[in-house]
């Protein structure tokens, strides 16, 4: 069995009377998108700043690749890339020398500079000084920043915000061949779409606890079958006669089986035809609503 990228277990943190984490608990698998996801307050910024050494938990074992954290922190920095909160860039630097000075804490990286402005699309733009970027390729930046060691993982809160639709696509679709190379993505979004588009794996947090985590697809996977029909009511009689459990949204059924053919002799012979019997499939929002009561 592969080692997690990330396990946190009974993770405590308090400020002051404030309750930040509260027994968390959570895996991230290896070489996977995983979203990490909870509400305003939740807890989100505070696990990734205790998992880095950023502030130190109250009580709690942490290990990231398979190294405890805090006390593995020197190791743990060669192998991680990391944006939290606002991007750490000197904006009255340009952005090739700000992937210098990254490459110049780290101790290694530097031939990677080039590469990395081509793969963030800030080759023509690198001799610029940040100042005078837009938020969106500052983004870009800190992404490039975060990969100057070529991290085994990346941890990334809010990578999008900022970036045009465009800019979001292009982005998604490198985090997307990151894993597809064996690295791990952690991304926490207030865009729950975004994360629907991008991840393999989620963990869903709220007021310091897991709420849940597993893999996107099984989270998502509402069981039975939608049917969108003209004429409701017959539908739902037909199926109802025959047997079958039906649900009625405000556009459409759900049906309790995933039996599609049946559903659909069932309509033909009722002289009903749908236009629509798929796998009935929830939103990563309806899911996550469902759990919180909130938004993200």
């Amino acid at each position: 069995m592969s080692v997690p990228a990330i396990r946190v277990s009974d993770l405590h943190k308090t400020y002051g009377k404030t309750t930040a984490l509260s027994g968390l608990d959570f895996e991230i698998p290896a070489g996977q998108v995983t979203g990490f996801l909870g509400p305003n307050g939740a807890g989100k910024t505070t696990s990734f700043r205790s998992l880095l050494g950023l502030t130190r938990a109250d009580s709690g074992e942490m290990e990231i690749l398979g190294i405890p954290s805090p006390g593995g922190l020197r190791e743990i920095t060669k192998r991680v890339g990391v944006i939290i909160e606002e991007p750490g860039l000197i904006r009255a630097l340009t952005g090739r020398v700000n992937l210098l000075v990254a490459a110049d804490t780290l101790g290694f990286g530097h031939e990677r500079i080039p590469e990395l402005l081509e793969f963030v699309g800030l080759t023509a733009d690198a001799n610029r000084r940040v100042s005078e970027y837009s938020k969106g390729m500052r983004q870009r930046l800190a992404l490039a920043a975060a990969m100057i060691g070529d991290p085994d993982l990346l941890i990334l809160d809010e990578p999008l915000d900022g970036l045009d639709p465009a800019g979001q696509h292009v982005f998604k679709a490198r985090l997307r061949g990151l894993a597809e190379e064996g690295k791990t993505v952690v991304v926490s979004s207030h865009n729950l779409s975004d994360i629907e588009a991008l991840a393999d794996y989620v963990v869903v947090i709220d007021r310091g606890r897991l709420v849940t985590q597993g893999p996107l697809s099984s989270m998502l996977d509402g069981g039975g079958t939608r049917v969108e029909v003209v004429e409701i009511d017959q539908a739902v009689a037909a199926l109802s006669s025959a047997g079958l459990e039906v649900t009625r949204a405000d556009d459409h059924l759900r049906v309790a089986t995933e039996d599609g053919s049946a559903i659909v002799r069932v309509l033909a012979g009722a002289g009903i035809y749908p236009s629509v019997v798929r796998p009935a499939r929830s939103s990563l929002e309806q899911v996550f609503l469902g759990m919180t009561g909130n938004d993200s």
